[in-house]
């Protein structure tokens, strides 16, 4: 399915109703919007699942930390160097 929508005057858009009964899209459903340069995705989430998904992905992320012992204190001053590039 094509359609073609419109961007509003506060940078909304609309998803076509014959598109939301297809999918099942309900208010308030969340979605992450992912871009790149003329692109964009929109993946719908249940927000149960992602917040399961985070946190699958945060204690994947502290035991490769661990694994290569890397800190807090590392991981706080790598921000801060790279803010002090970005100054």
């Amino acid at each position: 399915m094509v359609e073609i929508i419109t961007v509003s005057s506060k940078g909304q858009v609309v998803i076509p109703k014959e598109v939301r009964d297809v999918m099942g899209i309900e208010r308030q459903d969340k979605f992450i919007l992912v871009h790149d340069k003329d692109s964009i995705l929109l993946k719908r989430i249940k927000e149960v699942d992602f917040k399961k998904k985070i946190k699958k992905l945060l204690d994947q992320t502290a035991k490769e930390f661990k694994k290569h012992g890397i800190t807090k204190k590392d991981i706080q001053q790598e921000i801060a160097a790279v803010r002090r590039k970005s100054a």
